[in-house]
């Protein structure tokens, strides 16, 4: 396989880290923060299309498996990246941002887990089952949110930002970190190691998004809060 599809994946994911990290140093709602933001989310496109190049180049031959993959991860990317976007951009408007996009993504993010997860347990690929549980759990939070009739918390916006600023961290590190483990410890190791990564960044992404929402005021749930007994009236 070329070289080529691979570099540019290494190039791109490597600027994407950079603007992660431009936008999470800078002042919060600032413009500073605005602008590497945007940088952010526009370079996840050529991320996931040189993901493309490496799983279809990968092989001699054409291989459905990793051209559903390709798909796959395109799609949660893409998703993934539009809701994080949508929910500064209209976060005034919540039926705009749940709108027929939101109703469309979410179920194609489920179905699509549901179905790596399956390929992955009758093949074997531990990887692939890991990696559905994103279509499965954003997937199905969408399908709820976009259906939810009760009221809203105030901060859903900040709420669906932080999911998916998070989720897209995990990955961009999560690969990072096995793309390290290679280069400096195993040069056929990445495939392993991402076994320990992916997951392990995951969760990390998990554990600062009940964090941070803590701190600013965000749960998990984007339910309105309901008042205790004692404070109804106050």
């Amino acid at each position: 396989m070329s070289n080529l599809p691979l570099l540019t994946h290494l190039v791109a994911g490597g600027v994407t880290f950079v603007f992660f990290w431009g936008a999470v140093l800078a002042v919060k709602g600032s413009p500073r923060h605005r602008f590497w933001g945007r940088q952010f989310f526009i370079s996840l496109v050529p991320v996931g299309l040189s993901v493309g190049g490496i799983l279809i180049l990968r092989s001699e031959t054409f291989d459905p498996a990793s051209m559903v993959q390709f798909i796959y991860l395109l799609l949660c990317l893409l998703t993934v990246g539009t809701v994080g976007w949508t929910a500064i951009r209209w976060k005034g408007d919540v039926e705009r941002f749940r709108g027929p996009h939101f109703k469309l993504l979410g179920p194609a993010m489920f179905v699509s887990g549901a179905i790596v997860l399956a390929a992955g347990a009758a093949s074997g690929q531990p990887l692939a089952m890991i990696l559905s549980s994103i279509g499965l759990v954003y997937g199905s939070a969408m399908i709820r949110f976009a259906w939810l009739k009760t009221p809203l918390h105030p901060k859903w916006w900040l709420g669906w930002h932080l999911n998916s600023v998070l989720l897209l961290s995990s990955a961009v590190h999560g690969t990072l970190l096995a793309v390290v483990y290679r280069t400096l410890v195993d040069p056929a190791g990445f495939d392993a190691a991402q076994l320990v990564t992916q997951p392990g960044t995951l969760l990390l992404a998990l554990a600062l998004r009940v964090h941070i929402g803590r701190r600013r005021g965000v749960p998990l749930r984007f339910l309105a809060v309901p008042r205790r007994a004692g404070l109804v009236g106050a």
